[in-house]
């Protein structure tokens, strides 16, 4: 399709007033981390929807999650959610897929794991940068097995 000048710049007029209602994200960079964490757990049903084939009607009908909520999930309407819901509704279809299940059981590792003191951090990361130094010197170092 060719556009004239006039039309590509109405066209850009159109989308700048219109960036408002804008579904999806497109600059994650000034996102926070809840923010980024939020999208994170809706992608699980977007994917879920992918996968299995499944329209919003029929994820409700399966889960008991409101139609409506899902949309906005799916839609990556985070600032409607906080992030004990969207995990709420994600442990939901966690019932349904293996997969989501499996990501709710990394999470609930991930958080059992104790933290380190800083000093003991610094320890670890400065073993690691040797370790990765001697491994591009030698590159039988690393082949563990």
């Amino acid at each position: 399709m060719n556009y004239s000048n006039k039309e590509i710049l109405k066209r850009i007029q159109e989308a700048r007033r219109d960036s408002g209602k804008l579904t999806h994200i497109t600059n994650k960079v000034s996102l926070s981390t809840e923010d980024k964490f939020k999208i994170g757990l809706c992608k699980h049903f977007v994917q879920f929807l992918n996968e299995e084939k499944v329209k919003l009607t029929e994820l409700s009908e399966l889960t008991g999650i409101p139609k409506t909520r899902l949309s906005e999930i799916t839609n990556y309407k985070i600032k409607k959610f906080k992030v004990d819901q969207l995990l709420k509704y994600l442990s939901v279809l966690a019932c349904h897929s293996p997969r989501v299940k499996e990501y709710l059981n990394f999470l609930e590792q991930a958080i059992e794991v104790p933290a380190l003191k800083v000093s003991e951090t610094k320890k670890l990361t400065r073993g690691l940068k040797e370790v990765i130094q001697m491994g591009s010197e030698s590159p039988r170092l690393l082949a563990w097995g």
